[in-house]
């Protein structure tokens, strides 16, 4: 049986042939968003045989104002399309809206769509969809599923290109037609991309979630000389196959049946701009991102105080391990210890905060643990600890991640760092820093042997197992710390030259970051796109040189891809439906790994916090505050479960793709991850409930609560704080100068911060003296 889909295609005009032919088909506003980009528009009917399209109307362009679509007869239905635009916008979008309608006759399905189309294509041309699609996927490809293992000739070759799990992509090889096929719920932002370098320009398409039919369709079709390409918008989405984890299935997807009188609209807004290289896409992405969705409406639900009290609590009662081989914090429901990642001595790190002797004594029990029994030949650390047993990664003989080893290099220190400045610097054991002390010295041993990282290494020769990606992200940012720590400049040497080869070979020529997260290949994903930052924000804290401000700039932009932009709307019937969860802020995995997540794994992100605070740029302080709200809607308190696994409790999957089968989108599933919950500890201690600047306009609420400047004088600011939520809060408060905003800020600067004491559904009012002390009510 025949299916009908109806594709609007909007392909953009720039030559002047066809702009001489086609004049009366394109007002002002659109001609000068895409006078700099060949192609042709035109709107379509497609008919469907199942999910697959078998045969293609045109419909005729006609009248002089705008771009007027003729009617269209199908067997026994007539079709009308009207589009309409507005004027361009201050951001140099133009919006469009095309409403489809059937004036007679029935047709068995339907849809809608805009596509552009572009015949003067390149493959080099750098194509972004958002959380989904990162340079095309262009990548060399295993076919092998979720966590598929690494072929033999990667091992100890440095000689092989970037491997990507089996995603939607554009083909690798030359000479082969390809196609992406997508749902708006697989991107961060329903938004299709694109850098030319030929031209020297970027395309932005933003459209909206979906229409009635549910969300549309993402699509990008490539011909085999690869000189020709579409993107195209569908509603409602039909696509042959459905992407999995590392896999696809065959889509079930059909078109809708049409009537008399049926009608949908689609909205876009259109963006072509000067580019000079990825990063100027990406600038322009950060800045648009919300531009058609609109703002997200963040609610308050719970203050970063209670996010502490109910996570350490679950932590305590379901997370410490006391055993004779070693005592732990677990990483999830296994009572094996894996360092890093997902796992271990993150968690420590604000459980060690609290500063009290039990928390004290556990944590000082698992950094004995790692230190005393894990740390191989190499100065490495091996990945899992098992009742004595030492395991190594993705069954690869003496593997471990690297990033499992950066990470724990960076945190590792951080805690030196905490004890002495909470004044336990004693109790740091002799063993310890000599110890960490190797691990820093594997790293620059490994730099210097092969001006990389690499992704796995073994342990006990330190040889690289697997080369190239940027697993290594955070490295850097460990690096400057164990410089500090050390004084040994060496570090930050290899630090500084690490972070410029990330930049410079993965950021700016194929603008992706990946490899980072230890069931993928060297997918892109956001955790390195974010440990990367962490390490540019280390250099600059170092440092002080502005370059790594602006390459900072340029990550963060680029981690921004990762972030839902919008408040999704989700299944009737699923849990964050029911939760009426407004999930902006929650964190896409990776190209392979099709769902979000409360938070980055696993960080605070409060390098966005200091990029902000270093810039004011708003957009960084907005897209951290999403983060943290995003963190609040998916976690369990009293009253409102979530996992169903208690107060204090989240999970990794924030489900916005059919990934996982149609009936998981929304859907929270009944356990818990410690990585996740350690995220709202650390959100709640590392970034400031309340940032204000004592001597000019420029005040940040990250916490959940309301705040109102009463009074500002000589003396300081008059402020007054409410607690909207259903619990006490004690919020903390980061007031300074605008100068001293110049000046960058360490990584235990949170235990200076002042806190504020409202109780819930009430509110106070506070005097912040000049001097960013805080005064009485």
């Amino acid at each position: 049986m025949k299916k009908i889909i109806i594709t609007f295609l909007l392909f953009s005009i720039v030559s002047h042939v066809f702009a001489q032919e086609h004049q009366a088909g394109y007002s002002n506003a659109l001609s000068n968003v895409i006078k700099n980009l060949d192609g042709a528009a035109s709107f379509q009917v497609w008919q469907y045989d199942g999910n697959k399209v078998s045969q293609k109307h045109i419909m005729p362009v006609s009248g002089n104002a705008g771009i007027n679509i003729g009617n269209l007869k199908i067997e026994n239905s007539l079709w009308e399309c009207k589009v309409t635009e507005g004027k361009m916008s201050g951001d140099g979008g133009v919006d469009i809206k095309a409403t489809f309608y059937v004036k007679r006759g029935a047709l068995t399905s339907a849809g809608v769509a805009v596509a552009f189309n572009f015949s003067k294509w390149s493959r080099n041309n750098y194509v972004l969809i958002p959380a989904a699609v990162y340079d095309g996927n262009r990548f060399h490809v295993v076919n092998s599923g979720y966590m598929a293992p690494y072929p033999k000739s990667y091992y100890y070759n440095k000689e092989v290109p970037l491997l990507f799990s089996d995603c939607p992509r554009l083909s690798y090889e030359g000479g082969k037609a390809s196609k992406i096929e997508l749902l708006t719920g697989n991107a961060s932002t329903p938004v299709m991309c694109f850098y030319s370098p030929e031209l020297q320009r970027g395309f932005i398409l933003l459209t909206q979630q979906g229409t009635r039919f549910g969300n549309s369709g993402l699509f990008v079709d490539e011909n085999a000389a690869q000189d020709s390409a579409s993107f195209i918008v569908t509603a409602p989405a039909v696509r042959e196959r459905v992407a999995g984890f590392g896999s696809f299935t065959k889509s079930d997807d059909r078109g809708a049946v049409w009537k008399t009188g049926d009608k949908v609209t689609l909205q876009f807004r259109l963006y072509s701009f000067p580019a000079t290289g990825i990063p100027s896409l990406l600038k322009k992405f950060m800045a648009v991102r919300k531009a058609l969705t609109g703002p997200n409406h963040p609610r308050n639900l719970t203050p970063f105080s209670a996010v502490m009290k109910f996570t350490v609590q679950h932590e305590d009662a379901a997370r410490w391990y006391e055993n004779p081989t070693g005592s732990f914090y677990r990483s999830d429901n296994d009572d094996k210890f894996q360092l890093g990642w997902v796992g271990g001595l993150e968690v420590t790190f604000p459980l060690l905060a609290l500063n009290d002797s039990l928390h004290r004594e556990r944590v000082i029990k698992n950094i004995n643990l790692v230190i005393n029994r894990m740390q191989g030949a190499s100065g490495y650390f091996w990945g899992f600890y098992d009742h004595g047993k030492l395991l190594s990664d993705r069954d690869i003989p003496d593997a471990v991640m690297v990033r499992k080893n950066a990470d724990a290099l960076f945190w590792i220190t951080k805690q030196f760092l905490l004890l002495k400045a909470q004044g336990h610097g004693a109790l740091i054991k002799p063993k310890w820093e000599p110890a960490l002390n190797r691990l820093a010295q594997a790293f620059v041993k490994t730099w210097k042997r092969n001006g990389q990282f690499g992704q796995y290494v073994n342990v006990e020769t330190g040889k690289i197992i697997i080369f190239n990606s940027t697993a290594g992200a955070i490295a850097p940012a460990g690096l400057v710390l164990a410089g500090l720590y050390f004084h040994n400049p060496e570090y930050i040497k290899v630090a500084k030259a690490a972070a410029d080869y990330y930049y410079t070979q993965y950021i700016l020529k194929i603008g992706l970051a990946g490899g980072c997260c230890g069931d993928i290949l060297q997918d892109a994903d956001s955790e390195t796109s974010f440990g990367l930052l962490e390490s540019m924000m280390a250099l600059y804290y170092i440092t002080d040189d502005q370059e790594w401000l602006s390459n900072a700039k340029v990550v963060a932009d680029l981690c921004a891809t990762w972030v839902l932009s919008y408040d999704e709307k989700f299944p009737p019937g699923s849990t964050l439906a029911k939760l009426h969860a407004d999930v902006a802020g929650a964190v896409f995995a990776s190209v392979q790994n099709k769902h979000a997540a409360p938070g980055v794994a696993t960080s605070s992100a409060d390098y966005l916090f200091k990029l902000y605070r270093a810039t004011g740029d708003r957009h960084y302080a907005d897209l951290l505050n999403d983060i943290t709200h995003a963190h609040a809607e998916v976690m369990g308190t009293p009253g409102r479960p979530t996992t169903g696994m208690g107060p204090g409790t989240s999970m990794e999957r924030i489900q916005p793709t059919d990934a996982d089968g149609k009936d998981a989108i929304g859907m929270i599933l009944h356990t818990s991850n410690q990585w996740t919950e350690t995220n709202g500890m650390l959100m709640a201690l590392e970034i400031p409930g309340i940032y204000i600047q004592t001597d000019k306009d420029e005040m940040y609420v990250f916490d959940a609560v309301e705040t109102k400047i009463l009074r500002r004088d000589a003396t300081g600011i008059t402020l007054r704080i409410t607690n909207p939520t259903r619990f006490d809060a004690d919020v903390s408060i980061f007031a300074e100068s605008s100068g001293q905003a110049k000046v960058p800020v360490g990584y235990t600067t949170f235990l200076k911060w002042p806190k504020v004491e409202i109780p819930a559904g009430r509110s106070r009012t506070i005097h912040i003296n000049s001097n960013g002390s805080i005064g009485g009510e």
